[in-house]
């Protein structure tokens, strides 16, 4: 009589399913940076578009101010 834990019910053999393997540590870390990353750079773009036309009024003043100050020859 066969052994019927190394048998199925129909006479193969039967072998364990190999434990699936995870992910590594260096994979899961490489993700989180790369979604920081992104993260920073869509705040960086919302933050520029909110921020932006103060910044370029700034600008304009300083252009201004600095080409009334210089002499034209």
């Amino acid at each position: 009589m066969e052994d019927l834990d190394q048998n199925d019910t129909y006479g193969h053999d039967y072998y364990e399913p190999q434990p699936k393997k995870g992910m590594s540590g260096w994979l899961i870390a490489l993700i989180a940076v790369l979604a920081i990353i992104v993260v920073c750079c869509i705040c960086a773009c919302l933050a520029l578009l909110l921020v932006g036309p103060a910044v370029g009024n700034v600008f304009s003043t300083v252009i201004e101010t600095v080409e009334a100050i210089t002499p034209v020859p």
